[in-house]
């Protein structure tokens, strides 16, 4: 009887943990969803072009890091991008990432000052990857 009281115990907890919802201490995983050969130059990819445009004037200490996450948004992986930066796959225009970095205000863009403005060609690698569905994606030069 003990026993069957135990496991119709351990049981409840079972089917109550399994409807608990966490958030994973896992790093996300940061490989591409695919890598094409060779690289195209009519194509802009996360890893080889937006991610390091990010990382050099974005994902720093008191900006969109890891730990200071400014506003909420987090420029450092590919999900964080895609969860708090507010990016349309396919359209630039309404994406809240590409309109701070490509806004010529200087009191409203993004990198702030005293921080130089992304320039042309960091822009249109930024508009193209949103454009071409803005995927995690790579590319490879033999």
């Amino acid at each position: 009887m003990r026993i069957k009281n135990l496991l119709q115990g351990s049981w409840a907890i079972c089917a109550l943990s399994a409807s608990c919802v966490h958030e994973s201490l896992a790093p996300p995983d940061l490989r591409p969803d695919y890598v094409s050969s060779p690289c195209s130059t009519d194509s802009s990819y996360f890893v080889r072009d937006v991610l390091p445009i990010f990382q050099s004037n974005c994902a720093m200490g008191g900006c969109h890091d890891a730990e200071t996450k400014a506003e909420g948004v987090r420029l450092d992986h590919y999900r964080a991008v895609m969860e708090t930066g507010d990016v349309k796959a396919g359209r630039p225009d309404d994406s809240e990432i590409y309109e701070v970095c490509a806004e010529t205000n200087s009191y409203k863009r993004m990198p702030p000052l005293p921080r130089s403005a992304l320039d042309t060609a960091q822009r249109n690698h930024l508009r193209r990857w949103i454009l071409q569905g803005a995927r995690n994606n790579d590319c490879s030069n033999p």
